[in-house]
Parts: C-alpha cells; sequence; structure tokens
C-alpha cells in the first residue's frame, strides 16, 4: 500500500553564492531528483527566516518540500543517493553539503482548519 508524506529538505549555500546555488538548485536539482524519482509527485522550495531557535540550534536558508507517494520510503531515497553518489543528479560545490538536513514526515491526521479566519 502507497504512503504519501512529506520529504523536507534543509539546506545552506556557501558564503556568497546564494544567487547560483539557487538557480543550480531550481533549474538542475529539483527536476533531477523528480526525473530519478517518479514517487515525489511535486516540489517546492521556500527561503527560511529564524524567528526563535534554541541556543545551539542549527540554522538554514532554505527548506525543500517534496510531496511523495511510495510504499517504501527508504528505497527511493536510497534510488536518490546512489544518483547523487553516480552523478546521475549532480551536486554543486554552491551546496553546504555539511549542512543538509533531511526529514520525512507523514500526516497524523486531517490538517485543522482555522474556521475564525474563513468567517472574517
Amino acid at each position: 500500500m502507497s504512503k504519501k508524506g512529506q520529504l523536507l529538505v534543509f539546506s545552506n549555500a556557501k558564503p556568497g553564492a546564494e544567487a547560483e546555488f539557487n538557480a543550480w538548485y531550481d533549474r538542475q536539482h529539483v527536476p533531477d531528483t523528480l526525473r530519478i524519482a517518479p514517487e515525489i509527485h511535486s516540489a517546492q522550495r521556500f527561503s527560511l527566516n529564524t524567528i526563535a531557535a534554541a541556543p545551539g540550534a542549527p540554522t538554514w536558508q532554505y527548506v525543500t518540500l517534496y510531496e511523495v507517494d511510495a510504499e517504501h520510503v527508504d528505497e527511493v531515497l536510497q534510488r536518490m543517493n546512489e544518483a547523487m553518489a553516480g552523478g546521475k543528479i549532480p551536486m554543486s560545490d554552491t551546496a553546504e553539503l555539511s549542512s543538509v538536513t533531511v526529514l520525512y514526515g507523514t500526516a497524523l491526521g486531517a490538517p485543522v482548519l482555522n474556521r475564525v479566519a474563513e468567517n472574517a
């Protein structure tokens, strides 16, 4: 049975390389990832601004949210890692690879809608 979830990839560009990093990520990395992993239905990138963080907590400039629908997410991630290691998903030297963090989440329930906002 297929399982839907969200893959979140937190990343940083090397200092001074933000424009080149974002161009590579949008024009090459995301399309390559979607080609290698058809179980990923969509990708959306966000720029992050830290509002509050515990002392010593990592900070990131960007997060990419991938919508995944796969029975075995670990197999999708393994295929992606192999593609990156084998050059089928080329990496950029503008990416700060030591800061990358990958999380996968599955919904615990339906979204809770703000009915107050709907009636305003």
